[in-house]
């Protein structure tokens, strides 16, 4: 069972206000969405759709002023050992670096096969890179966090991806939610051949179940949980909490 809370908080009122949410769970071989609520305050307008990944979206917005935009996404999950099917997507998109996943040089040994490649990566970075929050930002780069040797989630799987694009194995971004509570959590789809493998550098771990997807991407930029666009000269303040406990 998930519980997702976002609430954004202006600075003055906003007139109009965009927005694109992926906060609702995929479904697909490894997991199934069997039941879902989500409550929007105010009274936004809202539309389903996917985007170029086949991610869930939705979007819409409001044109009365208001100064908090706030929504909860609940839900049950049913998980399986956690496998992708492959769906033909166009692999070349997830072997090429993109600006957030570049590194220039080799830093490791690369094994034959892709799986114990992927492993490798893993426990190098979980010996080489610290986990410090709040200290990168969604433009931090992969060859950024290298030179640093500090990162989030989100930076271990960007560095993940570009050591395995490196190595021309096809790799993509992930996010959703992991057992627990805190925030969304991000992690890397490996392609084994067959179908798309997790793993958590964060955690340095194959993936197996306590996990709920909501999105990929190449990288954090193609699918963020929630990206908005409003007019006016306010600041936000964005607080996220996320629970997800086996039932």
């Amino acid at each position: 069972m998930y519980n997702y809370q976002t609430v954004v908080e202006f600075s003055e009122p906003v007139p109009i206000h965009a927005v694109m949410l992926r906060c609702q769970p995929v479904s697909n071989a490894c997991q199934t969405v069997e039941q879902e609520h989500l409550v929007v305050s105010p009274d936004y307008w809202l539309q389903t759709g996917h985007d170029a990944f086949y991610n869930r979206i939705l979007f819409g917005g409001a044109t009365e002023p208001h100064k908090t935009f706030a929504y909860v996404s609940t839900g049950i999950v049913a998980t399986d050992t956690y496998k992708v099917k492959y769906r033909g997507e166009n692999l070349f998109l997830f072997k090429q670096p993109t600006t957030l996943t570049t590194v220039r040089e080799p830093l490791l040994p690369t094994p034959e096969n892709v799986m114990d490649a992927a492993r490798a990566i893993c426990e190098w970075l979980s010996e080489n890179i610290a986990y410090q929050s709040q200290c990168t930002d969604v433009e931090t780069t992969a060859a950024e966090v290298l030179e640093r040797k500090k990162g989030v989630c989100q930076d271990f799987a960007h560095l993940m991806i570009a050591l395995c694009r490196q190595r021309g194995i096809p790799a993509r971004y992930v996010n959703g939610f992991l057992v627990g509570e805190g925030e969304t959590h991000a992690w890397v789809e490996v392609f084994d051949g067959y179908g798309w493998v997790g793993f958590d550098p964060t955690h340095n771990r194959r993936i197996s179940d306590g996990y709920v997807k909501l999105a990929h991407g190449r990288d954090v930029h193609d699918c963020p949980v929630s990206r908005g666009l409003y007019t006016g000269q306010a600041t936000q303040k964005t607080t996220i909490h996320v629970t997800l406990q086996e039932i």
